[in-house]
C-alpha cells in the first residue's frame, strides 16, 4: 500500500536551510540519503540531500550555492544518529567534500542483512516486507542536476527517507530480539573504515575483470596503468573508461616490452588522450614499478595457500554454510572467500575478531588444528 506522508520543505534558500538545521541539531536520529549524477564525470555531482526527522522531512539542492557548513557539522555530529540504506555511495560522497567520514552510522541494508534478507536487497522492497509501504522507484536513472525539478522527481527523492526512520526501527526491534543489534552496529561502525571508491583509488584495480589471470610482471603493467588511468581521469574529470576500457588496459599489459618499439599506440587517440599521455603510458609499460607501490607477492602466496589448503577451506566453507543455515543469514554475510582465505593465512579476516570470532571463532580454530 501506498502510504500518506507527512508534509516535506524544499530548501533552496540559505534562511530555510539555517532554519532547517537549528530543528535538527535537537534530533538524536536523522535519516539522510543523496542525490547526484556522474555519468560524464569522474567525481560525483552532489545534487540533493534528503533528510528526515520524526516531524520533518527536507528535500536540500544543493546546487544553488549555499553555505552548507552548517548542515555538514550537523551530519558529522557524533552525538546524532545517521539512519542511511545503502550508504556507501553516500558516505563516499560525504569523503570526497569533507576528506572524512560521519560517525554513528545506522545502514538498514545491512540491518536487514543480520535478519536473513538479501545482502543487496533494494528500500523498496525492504519497506515492502517490514512495513507493508510500497514506494515509486521510476526516476532512479534521472537527471538530478537540471532545474527546475519536476513532481515526480522530488516525490521520488523525498519516498528515499520518509519511512527510513520507522524502517530503521522496525529492524533495531528485531535485531534486539534476536540479540543480534550488538552485530549491526559492530558492522555498520566497520563500514566506516572500509576505503571505497574514490577513498581507495589505489585499490581500483582490484575490480578489473582478468587482471588476477596475468603474468606477475604483466600484474604490474596493468597495476601501474590502473593507477595512471584512476589519477588522469581524476584530473580530467572524466569516467575513467572514457580513458581506457579495462578491455584495453589488459592488452596494453600483456604488450611485450620488447617489441613496444614496434608497436603503434595512437589508436588511443581521440580516447580523450593527448600525446603526453601516450608518452607517459610507453613509459608505464616500460617501467611499471615507478607508478605503483603494490606486492604482488601476497597476491601470489594466497593463490598458493588456496590450492595447498583446499581441503581445510572446503571443511570451513561448509562449517561457514551450516552455521549461516542456523543462524538464517546469508553465508556471505557471515564469511565471505576473502575472510576465509584470510583465516587460513593467518591475515586480515572478519573472522577473526567480533560477532563473527564469537559465533564462529572456536569450532573453526579446531577445524584448523585438526587439519595439521
Amino acid at each position: 500500500m501506498r502510504e500518506k506522508k507527512k508534509a516535506f520543505k524544499f530548501i533552496d534558500s540559505q534562511k530555510s536551510l539555517d532554519g532547517l538545521v537549528s530543528i535538527l541539531e535537537h534530533e538524536k536520529t536523522i535519516g539522510i540519503d543523496t542525490e547526484f549524477v556522474r555519468t560524464r564525470t569522474y567525481f560525483p555531482k552532489l545534487c540533493l540531500i534528503q533528510i528526515a526527522s520524526t516531524n520533518t522531512m527536507s528535500c536540500i539542492d544543493c546546487l544553488t550555492g549555499l553555505d552548507m557548513s552548517k548542515l555538514w557539522s550537523l551530519i558529522y555530529s557524533p552525538d546524532i544518529e545517521k539512519v542511511l540504506h545503502s550508504g556507501s555511495q553516500d558516505l563516499e560522497i560525504f569523503f570526497m567534500i569533507n576528506k572524512a567520514l560521519p560517525s554513528n552510522v545506522f545502514d538498514t541494508q545491512i540491518a536487514a542483512s543480520l535478519l536473513g534478507y538479501p545482502t543487496q536487497i533494494g528500500i523498496k522492497n525492504l519497506l515492502i516486507e517490514e512495513l507493508g509501504i510500497s514506494i515509486s522507484k521510476s526516476e532512479t536513472r534521472s537527471d538530478w542536476s537540471k532545474r527546475p525539478l519536476d513532481k515526480k522527481q522530488i516525490i521520488y527523492a523525498i519516498d528515499d527517507i520518509a519511512y527510513l526512520l520507522r524502517l530503521g526501527a522496525s529492524l533495531k526491534k528485531k535485531l534486539k530480539a534476536k540479540k543480534r543489534l550488538d552485530w549491526s552496529n559492530e558492522d555498520c561502525k566497520s563500514m566506516l573504515t572500509l576505503r571505497t571508491g574514490l577513498m581507495d583509488q589505489e585499490n581500483a584495480w582490484k575490480k578489473i575483470s582478468g587482471i588476477k589471470k596475468l603474468k606477475l610482471n604483466e600484474s604490474y603493467v596493468a597495476i601501474s596503468l590502473a593507477n595512471w588511468r584512476e589519477a588522469t581521469a581524476a584530473k580530467k574529470n572524466i569516467p575513467r573508461k572514457w580513458l581506457m576500457e579495462d578491455s584495453d588496459l589488459i592488452q596494453l599489459a600483456t604488450i611485450n616490452i620488447n617489441s613496444l618499439k614496434t608497436i603503434d599506440l595512437n589508436w588511443l587517440i581521440g580516447k580523450n588522450f593527448n600525446d603526453q599521455d601516450i608518452d607517459e603510458i610507453e613509459a608505464l609499460i616500460k617501467n611499471p614499478e615507478k607508478n605503483t607501490t603494490t606486492n604482488l607477492t601476497s597476491r601470489k602466496k594466497g593463490r598458493h595457500y588456496y590450492e595447498k589448503n583446499n581441503k581445510l577451506i572446503q571443511k570451513i566453507n561448509k562449517e561457514v554454510a551450516k552455521q549461516s543455515g542456523q543462524l538464517g543469514i546469508t553465508q556471505e554475510v557471515l564469511a565471505t572467500k576473502k575472510d576465509v582465505i584470510g583465516l587460513v593465512n593467518k591475515d586480515q579476516s572478519r573472522l577473526n575478531s567480533g560477532w563473527r570470532k564469537s559465533v564462529l571463532g572456536q569450532k573453526l580454530q579446531q577445524i584448523i588444528a585438526s587439519s595439521k
